[in-house]
Parts: C-alpha cells; sequence; structure tokens
C-alpha cells in the first residue's frame, strides 16, 4: 500500500468525518474557482409549464420522520432553480452544508459500508430524483456518484437501481449543465410522503426514454446500465447488502 493511502487511512481514524468534510469542501470550492466553474443563483419558473415529472415514494422506516424532515428542507432550498442556457447547477451550492444549525436532523447514511446517523441524512432520494430528471429532461450531467452498495430489497426499492445519485458534503457532489437554448426550472416539493421533482420551462422538451437494465457482475455484486433512448450512456456497480440497518 502507498505511503499516502496509509496516511490516508490514519488521517480517517484520528480527524472527524465534519472535519474532513469541511476541509475537502474548502478544497473543491478552490479548484473550482481556479478553473472559472461557477453554478447558477437564479430562482423563477413557477408560471413556466412542467415538461417533465417524476415522483417517488418515501418508504417506511424506523428514521422515516428524520427522513422527511431532511426532504423537505432540501427540496426547499432546490425548488424554483433556474439554469440558464449553458449554466451549471450544483447541488451542494444551492443546498448548502446539512447542519443541525440550519435545522437537520440525523438520519440514514452509507458511510463507508455502514449505515450511520447523520445530520441530513434522507438527502440522496432528492439527489437521486433529480438526477433521474436530468436525465429524462435532456440535461447533462457533469458529476454523479452512484451508491457503492445497493441496501434495498425490491418490495423496499423508492427508485429503479442505477437512478440513484448519493451527495456527501464536501466530497460527492450532483451537477447539471443545460444544453437547451432556454432556461429551465427545477421544481421539487414534500407532499406528504411524496416525493415531487418537475423541470419546467417555456421552451418544448421531448423527454427522453430512460431505462435502467440490470445484469451479473461477480458473486454478490451487480452491474446496471442507463439506457437513454435506446443507447448506452452510463454504467454503474453495486456491492448487494439487502436488508443492512442502521448501526
Amino acid at each position: 500500500m502507498r505511503a499516502a493511502d496509509l496516511l490516508r487511512r490514519a488521517a480517517r481514524r484520528v480527524v472527524p468525518l465534519e472535519a474532513r468534510q469541511a476541509i475537502a469542501h474548502a478544497r473543491r470550492a478552490a479548484r473550482d474557482r481556479a478553473r472559472g466553474i461557477a453554478f447558477a443563483d437564479a430562482r423563477g419558473g413557477g408560471e413556466w409549464p412542467a415538461r417533465v415529472r417524476i415522483e417517488q415514494r418515501v418508504m417506511p422506516s424506523a428514521v422515516i420522520e428524520a427522513k422527511l424532515a431532511n426532504l423537505r428542507l432540501g427540496a426547499a432550498a432546490v425548488d424554483a432553480s433556474v439554469i440558464g442556457p449553458g449554466e451549471r447547477w450544483s447541488f451542494w451550492h444551492r443546498v448548502g452544508r446539512p447542519a443541525a444549525r440550519r435545522g437537520f436532523v440525523h438520519g440514514r447514511n452509507l458511510v463507508d459500508g455502514r449505515l450511520v446517523a447523520q445530520a441530513g441524512g434522507g438527502l440522496c432520494q432528492l439527489s437521486g430524483i433529480l438526477h433521474h430528471l436530468a436525465l429524462v429532461a435532456g440535461l447533462a450531467v457533469d458529476e454523479r456518484h452512484a451508491h457503492s452498495i445497493d441496501i434495498y430489497r425490491e418490495e423496499d426499492r423508492f427508485t429503479p437501481l442505477g437512478a440513484d445519485a448519493t451527495v456527501v458534503w464536501g466530497v460527492k457532489d450532483l451537477r447539471l449543465r443545460n444544453p437547451h437554448p432556454f432556461p429551465v426550472s427545477l421544481s421539487c416539493a414534500l407532499d406528504g410522503t411524496r416525493l415531487v421533482a418537475r423541470l419546467r420551462c417555456d421552451g418544448e422538451i421531448a423527454p427522453r426514454e430512460v431505462g435502467f437494465v440490470r445484469g451479473p457482475a461477480s458473486p454478490g455484486r451487480v452491474r446496471v446500465w442507463t439506457i437513454v433512448d435506446g443507447t448506452r450512456a452510463g454504467e454503474t456497480e453495486y456491492q448487494q447488502r439487502p436488508g443492512l440497518v442502521l448501526g
């Protein structure tokens, strides 16, 4: 093992996760500034027609109230995000750090192969539905990270395997870009236990046909191909550990 890897492992044991994330966020922000990368900040578009709509259930669990609270805050932060032609959009730029002082509560997050309680737990359902919305609406996905582990049984699955997009403050983001010649608006809301995402715009968008096709990888793992309008657009591999519990 390389010395750099050993140092990273040692730091993970000594430096708290929140501190490591803050350092990673500062480094990433500095890289973005150096590269001239900026993100859309405008809001509006509520009067535009909804061209694409995706809805998901928030599945019952022991931490559903915490997840609903975090999704409600996250959806409110994302709602009415306007992305102009050619502009970039960042999940964390819009949502901000999921800290307790901002009202986020401890929910379930997957960290290093374990389910742990963290402030903002459950926001990955919001980033995942936005990723799926972007694929259907023809937005460019500049950054997306899949979960490394699939923890769901089929009866508990709220979105197709392969549509997910995990986000980790300072480390993993969901970043989209608008290739259309007109602005688009992301509309998000929590309706009871249903999460609803819409893409609104004044221009015409023909929704893409998006599918997720599974195939075996190796024992205990599964590979998923993302198919957009009949063309393979991405590939993800997951370790399968259905029923993994918090602890």
